[in-house]
């Protein structure tokens, strides 16, 4: 499937955080058109999770185990009053070269065992399920690989064709499946289980999700871009698309010099000049770049490039360190914007980009993808100025019930403006379920008097 697209259509979540149950489905005006999700709604109303839920599929699709560090915030994601969490990701692939199109929906499930003061997070009970469409045949939405099972996987039928009677495949298979749940990795995008069905169409189809989860699919979480506050800027790289993509993030300390190797200074080369076309379009005139301080020998012995980044405006250059965090922000997430725009097998998921930058510019930006861009990007903000720019089908609200934690708004005509309506539905609650928790302004002031009070204020 070299000559193939993925997108992402539908998100499902279980018992994820706040969330009981809640489904986003994504969705395109024309054919091949841009992707928009924007999520709005209340503080803890379940905004983040769908963030956080893409950034578990991507350590899903990659097959590599979770990084200690976090493997306890993810612990902690599934609900209080629940066991486990569930996630379900539904994707259509087009092998544009075999002319066949794809439904492939991947779910796990996430739990957690606490021992001896430790939390441990299990990836769980995996499934692939499939079907296939082309000019001549198409085949029946089935399970194909189903790992909640004593066997390695299931469905039997299947085992038996890929193993058979081999008892050292099963026995490697079944130690890759413990391992994978001892390192909270996947063990359906396991090596182990690429090998076992490495001559299956199923595995043509995990390949590709790998490949998306691994180069197409750039989840911005808050973590990340509160860096920024600290002059530690992520620039996020996606190049050669149709050749050799490269693809990643670095991050690069502002307020000193950093050494960099060959390989690395040609890629930041490359992306700088990328941005420079957009970013002064975007804040006039202004420009970032690569100064060259000399070299000196790395760690490894290799000689490395010492560099700086800076701005420039008005003929005046100057450490990038001085610029505001906004403009930070839109450079270190610009890059992908552009893929979003120009690549169809793009997904970008973007925590609260609407952070530092100003309202309208925000909602031009949003307005540009959405009319001629070709990838997908999700998003949540509180700025609602994009409510303003934005086709109605490509906002979602959260809403106050946890077991139907997201809708889309119905009864918008086109003659409406969203920001409007949002506002007007806050005071008198006309859709199917109430996107906000009222409050009381009478008992906030109460409230804020007797803490003031309790201080000895």
């Amino acid at each position: 499937m070299k000559n193939s697209t993925v997108s992402l259509k539908r998100i499902l979540l279980e018992n994820f955080k706040n969330v009981k149950k809640g489904e986003i489905s994504l969705v395109r005006k024309v054919e091949n058109g841009a992707c928009i999700v924007g999520i709005y709604g209340q503080n803890g109303s379940g905004k983040t999770a769908i963030i956080e839920a893409m950034s578990l599929l991507k350590h899903c699709l990659l097959g590599y185990p979770m990084d200690p560090t976090i493997t306890n915030y993810f612990a902690s994601c599934i609900n209080v009053d629940s066991e486990s969490a569930r996630l379900e990701f539904e994707f259509a692939i087009e092998d544009v070269e075999a002319e066949t199109n794809y439904k492939v929906v991947y779910c796990f499930t996430l739990k957690k065992e606490d021992s001896n003061r430790n939390t441990k997070l299990i990836i769980c009970d995996e499934k692939i399920s499939y079907s296939s469409k082309n000019k001549d045949t198409a085949t029946k939405f089935v399970d194909y690989v189903d790992t909640d099972s004593e066997a390695p996987f299931v469905p039997k039928s299947k085992y038996d064709t890929l193993i058979g009677k081999d008892k050292n495949k099963k026995t490697a298979l079944l130690v890759a499946k413990k391992m994978a749940e001892a390192n909270t990795a996947s063990f359906i995008f396991s090596k182990e289980m690429h090998d076992a069905i490495q001559f299956e169409e199923t595995n043509s189809i995990l390949e590709r999700l790998a490949n998306y989860g691994a180069r197409e699919l750039f989840v911005i979480r808050t973590a990340s871009t509160g860096r920024i506050t600290l002059n530690d800027m992520p620039i996020h790289i996606s190049l050669d698309h149709n050749v050799d993509h490269k693809s990643g993030s670095l991050l690069l300390p502002l307020n000193r010099p950093n050494t960099v190797a060959p390989h690395i200074l040609q890629i930041l080369e490359r992306t700088i000049n990328s941005l420079n076309i957009v970013l002064p379009q975007i804040v006039p005139n202004l420009k970032v770049g690569l100064k060259h301080l000399g070299q000196e020998l790395m760690q490894n012995g290799m000689p490395g490039h010492i560099v700086q980044m800076t701005s420039s405006k008005d003929g005046h250059e100057f450490p990038l360190a001085m610029e505001s965090d906004g403009v930070k922000k839109i450079i270190s997430i610009l890059s992908l914007l552009i893929d979003v725009y120009n690549n169809h097998s793009i997904t970008v998921a973007i925590d609260e980009l609407d952070s530092g930058i100003f309202e309208y510019l925000l909602g031009e930006i949003l307005r540009i993808i959405s009319e001629k861009g070709k990838g997908q990007l999700l998003f949540t903000s509180h700025n609602l100025r994009p409510l303003e720019t934005l086709d109605k089908n490509f906002i979602v609200f959260t809403t106050t019930n946890p077991e139907n934690r997201y809708i889309r708004f119905s009864g918008v005509k086109t003659t409406n403006n969203l920001r409007d309506f949002y506002y007007r539905d806050i005071i008198l609650g006309e859709q199917s379920e109430p996107v906000y928790e009222t409050t009381n302004n009478s008992e906030i002031a109460l409230a804020f008097k007797i803490a003031g009070g309790s201080n000895g204020s």
